[in-house]
């Protein structure tokens, strides 16, 4: 597991430092006070104010995780970050502290 430090909007690992949305840290942070670090859908519509019942809503959700992995990915995380579970919600595998 790579250690990973969220101060403010900014991202750190272990080889570079990312800035985030506030959308973004507020997930890294709902994702660390979860139980195992799962979010389900309700929780994701509640944190964004989404109405995840809408396909367009689920697409946008879709590309905020995708983005979100990619940012980690930069900081240096290997591997899968945050995962799909399936009708259920997403999950985070990599530990963050929070600052």
């Amino acid at each position: 597991m790579t250690a990973f430090t969220l101060h403010k909007l900014n991202l750190t690992g272990p080889s570079s430092s990312v800035r985030l949305t506030r959308s973004e840290a507020e997930l890294l942070k709902a994702f660390t006070k979860a139980t195992n670090a799962q979010l389900n859908f309700a929780a994701l519509d509640k944190l964004l104010s989404t109405h995840l019942s809408d396909t367009s809503a689920k697409a946008a959700l879709q590309v905020r995780m995708v983005r979100l992995r990619k940012k980690m990915h930069a900081c240096g995380a290997e591997g899968s970050v945050i995962e799909s579970i399936r009708n259920v919600g997403y999950q985070l595998f990599e530990p963050i502290d929070i600052q």
